[in-house]
């Protein structure tokens, strides 16, 4: 019996762990972390050197082969990021079938309608034509690959992916070699050389993926992806007529006379009040534009909200000063106008203008036009989602309260002393909401500490991932605790959070404030027009409700307006709804106005357990 004994013990040593002896990953934060020491290579060599960069897609397989042993991965867009890996390397290996493969059992893990028809389809078509004739010579294999790719997308329903089509086929105007080395050089190869022997994984797997643009999509961008893409689009759009759901669910408070003044509170980048309804503007009476503390509140000029500066010192200006930083700023808007109308199919002066610009970018100039275009979205983002928050009713009341977050390739890294002042930031801040009756606030921004330890990486702190993960542990930690007690506290008051727009699930994530779980705290997922999922939305069972998240429009800073997507333009359509009753009924509940949203929405015909607001139905139960 002993020695049947040792020769089970002695077999199972020798297999593969199964999922009950694997270590169960059920948050971000705790998926392992590999770095790599590129040996002093820079970036473009591996792009260069099809050798040293096979090298390192072995030890990143190596890496990932052993994560898939160890760990029982509870999250699918994980999962799909694995299998998209091993496609790659299984590609740059001229592994074909194999590469083949593994889109295959990403393309299971989908959830999303769109991903099922989408996603790596292009990839998938390549490899295959490539498997068909392994011989064609160049051009008679672009004529196949074409060929394929029009029969793949002709089995596709287009009113299913037409949005995914729209932002494809729009990039693919701005594709360039110059753009990709730009990116190689000016975002990659700064953090390689600030993180020396110890370079995050993402950087290193970017550099497959590169590599990977480099042979199969830039030589096919202008004789097959694009006319392919733009003939589809073009076939098919006319016949398509989406269907606004929104319309019919809107409720439109203007000509109520019988409402009650309702503040709400805008955490985010700042707002131009200026540009908002006069009506629409809070206004604390006891302070003065002067520089100084009116109203000894510990803040000076605080005339419409208050501001914080990105280490979390206060600040008087509410909205960004981007003009001392890049005087230039307003023609990074119509650059950003320009790219929104590349990727919705709309022909325009500034989408014109932008592909003219890009396709004179040298790449040393890449990087920086890329933070400047960054600079200006951050700048402009709480003011566009004021506008949605206040829509529609007379009585909104905006308080703005300016977060400031980073826009450079790499940011300055978390330190003891920042996260201190993030820690009074967030206590203050909401202080500030409870002492002027705010009853409702939108929170489109978020973070994890995953992104820390990034961070600390990238800036080359830390000698080894223990201390990077234990530093990052405790700074985002303490700002974690800071704002989950600081929202706790105001129980009379609503915060309402965007989900995020990584297309994972929300709970596995693990951000701030997403992550939180409180009774006067809801999330939001972003559904388009028709009320269909958006490519981008993250979703899962820690999503409260959906709204419309795709194109939506509101105000900028000056007071033009423009369509913006993303869950940040989905979460304050639910805090415009939460003011509309509350501006309704003064005297509701956090609980009952929550009560009220969710009762009110309707399951998605898509997917009957996303439920999506309307704003009509919320009211009338009121009735």
């Amino acid at each position: 019996m002993k020695k049947l004994i040792f020769a089970l013990v002695a077999l199972l040593a020798f297999q593969p762990l199964t999922a009950q002896n694997k270590i169960k990953i059920e948050r971000a934060e705790d998926l392992p972390k590999h770095y790599y020491d590129l040996k002093g290579n820079k970036a473009m060599d591996y792009i260069n050197n099809r050798d040293l960069l096979l090298e390192l897609a072995a030890t990143i397989e190596s890496d990932l082969k052993d994560d898939l042993e160890k760990y029982d991965i509870q999250d699918k867009a994980t999962l799909r990021g694995y299998h998209s890996n091993f496609s790659t390397i299984s590609f740059l290996k001229n592994d074909l079938q194999p590469a083949l493969d593994q889109i295959y059992a990403g393309r299971k893990l989908t959830e999303k309608e769109s991903d099922k028809y989408l996603w790596n389809l292009t990839e998938e078509v390549y490899i295959k034509t490539r498997l068909e004739d392994p011989d064609l010579p160049e051009e008679a294999f672009k004529a196949a690959f074409k060929k394929n790719l029009e029969a793949a997308l002709e089995k596709i329903p287009f009113a299913v992916v037409q949005e995914d089509v729209e932002g494809m086929t729009g990039s693919l105007d701005i594709l360039t070699a110059n753009l990709i080395q730009g990116i190689i050089e000016g975002q990659l190869q700064p953090i390689i050389d600030k993180a020396d022997k110890q370079v995050p994984a993402f950087v290193a797997k970017e550099l497959l993926g590169m590599r990977m643009t480099y042979d199969m999509t830039l030589p096919y961008v202008a004789d097959v992806y694009k006319p392919v893409f733009q003939a589809y689009y073009d076939k098919n759009h006319v016949d398509v007529t989406l269907v606004d759901i929104w319309k019919d669910r809107d409720a439109d408070l203007d000509n109520n006379t019988q409402l009650k003044p309702v503040v709400v509170g805008i955490w985010d980048t700042g707002v131009d009040e200026a540009v908002l309804p006069e009506n629409n503007r809070w206004v604390n009476k006891a302070e003065k534009p002067d520089g100084k503390d009116d109203d000894n509140n510990g803040f000076v000029d605080d005339v419409h909200g208050i501001a914080y500066d990105l280490k979390g010192n206060k600040v008087s200006e509410i909205l960004f000063p981007i003009a001392e930083i890049n005087a230039n700023y307003q023609q990074y808007e119509k650059y950003i106008k320009g790219l929104m109308d590349l990727q919705a199919m709309i022909k325009s002066e500034e989408a014109d203008e932008l592909k003219k610009y890009i396709s004179t970018l040298a790449p040393e100039e890449v990087n920086p036009f890329i933070e400047n275009l960054g600079m200006y979205g951050n700048f402009s983002h709480g003011t566009h989602v004021a506008g949605i928050a206040a829509k529609g009713n007379p009585q909104a009341r905006i308080l703005a309260a300016r977060l400031t977050f980073p826009y450079e390739n790499i940011p300055a890294p978390p330190t003891l002393e920042t996260s201190k002042n993030w820690v009074e930031l967030y206590k203050n801040t909401v202080q500030y909401f409870k002492d002027h009756q705010v009853r409702v606030v939108n929170m489109s921004w978020g973070y994890s500490q995953n992104y820390y330890e990034s961070l600390l990486a990238m800036n080359g702190i830390g000698e080894n991932e223990e201390e990077r993960k234990a530093l990052a542990q405790k700074l985002f930690g303490m700002e974690k605790d800071a704002l989950y007690t600081a929202m706790k506290e105001a129980p009379e008051i609503l915060f309402v959070v965007a989900a995020g727009n990584a297309n994972n699930d929300i709970d596995f994530a693990n951000n701030i404030p997403s992550g939180l779980t409180l009774p006067n705290l809801m999330k939001v997922g972003a559904v388009d027009i028709e009320g269909k999922e958006t490519s981008f939305t993250t979703i899962g069972k820690g999503v409260d409700v959906y709204s419309n998240g795709y194109e939506v429009e509101s105000f900028i800073p000056g007071g033009e307006k423009r369509k913006y997507s993303g869950t940040s333009m989905a979460s304050p359509q639910v805090v415009n709804l939460a003011a509309k009753l509350w501006a309704t009924n003064p005297g509701l509940s956090v609980a009952e106005v929550k009560d009220l949203i969710i009762k009110g929405a309707t399951p998605s015909t898509e997917k009957p357990d996303i439920l999506l607001i309307h704003p009509q139905q919320s009211l009338k139960m009121l009735e």
